[in-house]
């Protein structure tokens, strides 16, 4: 049950990062009728954190160092390819703000992690 468990966290994963790659480069008018009403740096900032969270999830036994790396390369690589597709722009806040949800999905993703741990604590001294 457990191999399964984690497959399935690899899937979902490798799900989220291809997700992010199709709607980063659907046209703009494509992507427009999926934007939601926070704004689009809003947006990078909670998909990449996100992506990030579930991809350290499914690769615990990972270096988070290289796949916050690999996650800021291919969030610059995106908002590169992003000037061929037609009715988008890449720009630098954007990637910014990739990037700061990759270092959030991090953060929260350590939190998260830490907060268990403690409560796992507090339970074995009851």
């Amino acid at each position: 049950m457990g191999s399964l468990l984690e497959h399935g966290k690899r899937v979902a994963a490798w799900c989220a990062i291809v997700a992010v790659g199709i709607l980063s480069l659907l046209p703009g008018a494509e992507v427009n009728a999926l934007r939601t009403s926070m704004g689009g740096h809003a947006e990078h900032l909670l998909v990449y954190a996100a992506t990030t969270m579930m991809v350290v999830a499914a690769y615990v036994d990972h270096s988070r160092t290289k796949i916050a790396l690999s996650l800021l390369l291919y969030a610059a690589v995106l908002e590169y390819l992003q000037r061929y597709s037609p009715g988008r722009l890449s720009s630098l806040a954007d990637l910014a703000f990739s990037s700061l949800g990759v270092f959030c999905g991090l953060v929260t993703f350590r939190l998260i992690q830490h907060l268990r741990q403690r409560q796992a604590l507090m339970s074995r001294s009851r």
